[in-house]
């Protein structure tokens, strides 16, 4: 298993056009605008503290702004400290970020209407969340389904795991392991509260427990170069008794169902990209 990479960064400035530059970069986005700043003049932070699967952050800027916002590689769960923020504006379905209440930003391109603001987020990255929820669901990992806001119920639950979760997340030195654990609990949590789903129709079989580990350990390592030798290796299965679980409780070969998993998550990319340099050829090579 990657060990965590903790990291810590602090971007600012009073730079307009380094601010549109730096937001387009991490919104995935071309078309963002900056207007009339606060009395006190222009400014803007944005601060970061996580790892490669969470990224805990604070953003800041003292000027209204509007634009698109891109999926890129991360679902993003926020919360203002006050209103003015709303997202698809022009939208039937426009939301508007109540304060302190959490919305998970669209699986999609969006616009974003904002006036001076500081925000609060969570930056999941895709492959993490995505494998989470398909471990909640028993299915494989997938673009996600769910819904942008949910009930004040949920939020509260929501928002105590954040609450005990966050003095150790914000903290570089945290060991990998309790980094890991704390990740894990977030992101259940965000799962919980947003009825979040895997859009896939690929599900991990009903059977014995070690049939389910081949299974979970298959869909963890699917992008990589894997042979059924692999997974006999991993798991501690003889390859014979691997090719006679999988046959019984799913009628297919291992490799079938290892097969199986890729399609579905190509698929998923394809709908997921929205790069012009994101291609068929690239997603099938991948």
């Amino acid at each position: 298993m990657d060990e965590p990479i903790p990291v810590r960064r602090d971007h600012h400035g009073t730079n307009v056009d380094e601010a549109i530059a730096f937001y387009e970069q991490v919104h995935s986005s071309q078309d963002l605008h900056v207007g009339r700043a606060t009395r006190d003049g222009f400014s803007w932070r944005y601060r970061l503290v996580g790892d490669n699967d969470l990224l805990v952050g604070t953003s800041a800027v003292a000027a209204t702004r509007w634009g698109t916002i891109g999926q890129g590689q991360h679902y993003v769960l926020a919360w203002a400290t006050s209103p003015g923020i709303t997202l698809d504006p022009d939208s039937r379905d426009a939301i508007e970020m109540a304060p302190h209440m959490p919305v998970l930003y669209p699986a999609r391109d969006f616009s974003v209407a904002a006036l001076p603001s500081t925000q609060h987020f969570i930056r999941f990255d895709t492959t993490f969340l995505e494998s989470v929820a398909a471990a909640t669901h028993g299915s494989i990992p997938a673009a996600l389904q769910f819904r942008s806001t949910t009930t004040n119920e949920a939020v509260a639950q929501l928002r105590a795991v954040i609450a005990s979760a966050a003095p150790e997340l914000l903290q570089i030195g945290v060991s990998a392991d309790e980094r890991r654990r704390l990740n894990m609990l977030v992101a259940d949590a965000t799962i919980e509260a947003f009825r979040i789903v895997p859009a896939s129709e690929v599900t991990v079989a009903a059977g014995p427990r070690s049939l389910r580990f081949a299974q979970e350990w298959m869909i963890a390592h699917a992008r990589e170069p894997i042979t059924s030798i692999d997974v006999s290796r991993a798991t501690g299965i003889a390859a014979r008794s691997l090719q006679a679980a999988f046959q019984r409780h799913t009628n297919a070969t291992p490799m079938e169902f290892l097969r199986q998993v890729r399609l579905h998550r190509s698929r998923a990319d394809l709908v997921r990209s929205t790069r012009s340099d994101s291609t068929v050829a690239a997603i099938a090579q991948a």
